[in-house]
Formats: C-alpha cells, structure tokens, sequence
C-alpha cells in the first residue's frame, strides 16, 4: 500500500499522534530486557517521526518503508533534525538488509496494512531472517476492540488549510476496516485540492498473532496494551508484542 499524495499531508494529519510514547515504551522494553541494540530497525518508518528522534537520541537507526513519497518526506526531516541514517525502499514482506541486528521494531500499525494472515507471516519470517540470535522484535497493531468498537463510526474534521472526511466499513468477523478518506488540501495559491484514498486494514486476537509468532520461531515474551507496561484490557486500543528469537 502507496500513500501517493497523501503522504504529503501525513504529518499534518498526524500532527497529536503520541511519538513520544513510541519513543519512551521503546526506551522502557530496551531497559526491562537488557537489550543493547547496535543498530534498530525501523519497519514501516513512514515520514521517520519515531526513527529520526531514535536516531538524535544516539541509536543506530535503519529505516524501511515502501512509500517512495514517505521516505522522501524522511530524508527532509532528517536533514533538518541535523542527523543522517539509512532509508530503504523495501516491502517488510521482503526486505533484505545484508546483515542481522539486536533490535527491529513496527509501530504506528503498520503490520495492520498487511493484506492477511500470510502476509504476516511472511513478514514474521523476514524480521526472524534479519534478527541476531537473541535479537528482538518490538511492534504494535489495532486491537479488535478498537477495529469494531472505534472504527465504526465517521470522522470529520476542518482546520484552516485541511479539511478531512474519514469514512470507515467495519467487517466484524474478518476484523477489518477500509478506512476511506477524502482531503481538501490548500494550495499556496488559496484554493483547495481534493486528495482521495482508500486504505485496508486487518487485525487478529491475540491468541492468533502470538501462535503465529511461535509457529516462526520466536519466543513471544510479553503483550502490553497502550503504551502501558500493565495487560490488554478488554478496552485496550493498541497492542504492544515483545518476541525474542
């Protein structure tokens, strides 16, 4: 999945998205397990919002993404945050990076883009390929609460130079949502463009992904909910995993 011209107003949209919670529960599983990355793996970086400041805070950083755009958008912002690191065009399905690392990790739910169950684990198969022994593998995705609880609904907003509609198909069995969405974007000139984009996204139980995990080869260690530390809830929104391989 392409984010196309969407990509160019991402940041804006996501402007109130929590970075600096990625960023502190990634510091406090790294603490909890020990863990010394030489180098993180950033899958699914997207316009870099969590790998650059990952990356200023002394952290070897490796970002991949499969959006041309996106990526461009991240090598600006490096440059402007006055730090430099990798920026691969690659499908986490398939990417390759010549080399194993200590730590890769997935958030933003990215692994919730994914087409299905196969495409996951073919993404699973790929981060165990690139992980050292002992390595570990950090991501998050949509709890079914949240896809059937939260997604189903219409969201609109306006401000002065974007206004969205956010329309959303809920399938409860599959646990799925297409998320349609149509921006009216301002040009320097004053008028407005129209930006339309239909995104898919899926997610599991927890039962289904942790099996999953286990049937790669990882040892899953832990599932938080939130940005906590403390269990999944039956309100809980974003699923945090802790697998080690």
């Amino acid at each position: 999945m392409s984010y196309k011209k969407f990509a160019y107003v991402y940041d804006q949209l996501m402007k109130d998205a929590p970075y600096d919670e990625w960023i502190k529960f990634t510091k406090e599983i790294i603490s909890k397990y020990k863990i010394n990355p030489k180098i993180i793996v950033d899958l699914g970086c997207g316009t870099g919002s969590i790998a650059i400041p990952l990356s200023k805070e002394g952290f070897q950083v490796i970002g991949v993404d499969l959006s041309t755009d996106m990526l461009s958008i991240a090598y600006e912002k490096m440059m402007l945050n006055n730090t430099s690191f990798p920026l691969l065009e690659q499908d986490m399905k398939d990417f390759n990076l010549n080399t194993t690392v200590d730590l890769i990790i997935s958030y933003c739910d990215s692994l919730n883009y994914l087409e299905g169950i196969d495409a996951l684990r073919q993404t699973f198969v790929q981060v165990y390929k690139h992980l050292k022994s002992d390595g570990y593998f950090i991501f998050d995705m949509h709890s079914p609460h949240k896809i059937t609880n939260v997604f189903n609904q219409t969201f609109a907003w306006n401000e002065e130079d974007i206004s969205v509609i956010w329309l959303t198909d809920v399938d409860e069995v599959q646990l799925s949502v297409e998320h349609d969405l149509t921006l009216f974007v301002a040009n320097l000139d004053g008028a407005y463009e129209k930006i339309h984009e239909v995104h898919q996204q899926r997610t599991y139980s927890v039962d289904t992904v942790v099996k999953l995990l286990e049937e790669v080869g990882f040892k899953p260690l832990d599932v938080f909910g939130d940005f906590s530390l403390g269990p999944v809830t039956e309100d809980t929104e974003r699923i945090f995993y802790v697998a080690r391989k």
